[in-house]
């Protein structure tokens, strides 16, 4: 018997890198995309679309839960009371379900007239509720949050077209930005199983600014730079005298110093330097470590803004500096809207706003810098000094337990202010 002699087998042959001859590159196989897994937050969120879309409360889960508990266990163990309990919960589901059809057809007018209140003074608004549909409107409610709180007016049956007005108070005890609204009407169950939202308004923002005192103004002393000071360039008209000369054709004749010119024999008028106004920078630390209390805080608030109407009142160019910001004083409406949203910080101090201002207004004549109690008074001279010397330097430290003392080295006034009320004779001291 002859044994057959195989050929040895050949080897593969290799295939070059890249895509294979005959083979169009979109139709070589890639590996498909990564898949992220499923995390509890997207559990979270699919069960929170899918409450949405069927108005299911939180507490009409649990009870669908535990009737489907209920109705196993009672097959499992041949109990007839809890199948009927877990029958009795899916018909309760059933039956809240039924306060869900249907929408209400309304018609929601939010009215805020005042939107920039103070500290203290009244404030109110209204919702109006209209039927806008073709039956009448069975009784609803209306939630409005008011702030932090929420406020539930109740509806009445309405006729069609028919109004229903309501008033709330908004609280302005403190400074804040309270948010009114938006409105909307809760259409469910009265065990709050099932329940459907719809909103109808918008949010309205109501500012509370702060308290403020007046300060004096030119004619008592209170910062007299206020007032400009003068310039190399020399003007027909302006606050700054500076002499006499003749008078030439197309002076302005009021300007005529008639005294001078009986004296002389010539027509004299006068001639003044034009003066340019000081511009002021209100910075108000918000470091957390720089006050004792709450309440101390918005004393420094109130002092801030208490500049801040002084400035605008003597129409001087102004910018409000804090740890983070600076606001440009384009009005004081839109500074003390600043000021009514500002609060404490941490991981900041007063020498972080004193080079804010150094950086960012340099061209500053006076800085205003409001502190707390917690800062020593060197730590802030020290803070004060990392501004230029021509600056004009008020540092206010605010303390309850101080008593008022006006102390003037150089360029910097230290001001040891005990309450907001005692600020206009702290400024008459200061002898600016």
């Amino acid at each position: 018997m002859t044994a057959a002699v195989l050929p040895d087998a050949s080897p593969a042959p290799e295939l070059p890198p890249g895509p294979v001859a005959g083979v169009p590159p979109e139709a070589a196989w890639s590996p498909p995309p990564e898949v992220d897994p499923v995390t509890r937050r997207d559990l979270a969120e699919v069960v929170a679309a899918l409450s949405r879309r069927l108005g299911m409360r939180t507490s009409g889960w649990w009870l669908l839960g535990a009737a489907v508990v209920l109705s196993a266990a009672g097959w499992l163990l041949r109990w007839q009371e809890l199948r009927v309990a877990g029958v009795l919960a899916v018909a309760l589901v059933a039956v809240a379900s039924l306060f869900t059809i249907g929408r209400p057809r309304y018609a929601v007018e939010l009215h805020v007239p005042e939107t920039y209140v103070a500290v203290g003074d009244p404030a109110s608004g209204s919702l109006v509720v209209r039927n806008d549909g073709g039956r009448r409107s069975f009784p609803s409610r209306i939630d409005l949050p008011i702030g932090d709180r929420t406020a539930s007016l109740a509806v009445p049956s309405l006729a069609v077209g028919a109004a229903h007005a309501d008033s709330f108070v908004i609280p302005t005890r403190r400074r804040s930005v309270v948010t009114v609204g938006p409105a909307r009407s809760v259409q469910g169950d009265p065990f709050s199983l099932m329940g459907r939202d719809t909103w109808w308004t918008g949010a309205t923002e109501v500012f509370v600014h702060p308290r403020t005192v007046r300060l004096p103004g030119r004619q008592t002393g209170f910062v007299h730079d206020l007032e400009g000071h003068p310039t190399p360039r020399l003007t027909s008209a302006d606050m700054s005298f500076h002499a006499l000369r003749e008078y030439v054709p197309g002076d302005d004749r009021r300007h005529i110093h008639w005294r001078s010119s009986a004296r002389t024999g010539d027509l004299m008028v006068r001639q003044y330097e034009e003066t340019r106004q000081s511009r002021i920078a209100v910075a108000l630390d918000q470091s957390d470590d720089s006050y004792g209390a709450d309440d101390e805080f918005e004393d420094a608030v109130s002092v801030a803004a208490s500049f801040v109407m002084q400035a605008v009142r003597e129409e001087n160019p102004l910018a409000l500096v804090t740890n983070v910001d600076v606001h440009p004083g384009q009005s004081a409406t839109r500074i003390l809207n600043e000021l009514s949203r500002v609060q404490r910080l941490e991981n900041t101090g007063v020498g972080d706003v004193a080079r804010l201002v150094r950086d960012r207004e340099s061209n500053a004549s006076i800085v205003i810098l409001v502190t707390g109690s917690k800062v020593r008074a060197d730590r802030l001279r020290q803070a004060a000094t990392v501004l230029d010397l021509d600056c004009r330097v008020v540092a206010v430290r605010v303390s309850e337990s101080a008593v008022l003392s006006v102390a003037t080295v150089s360029n910097i006034t230290l001001v040891q202010l005990p309450t907001l009320a005692d600020l206009p004779r702290a400024m008459r001291r200061t002898m600016l």
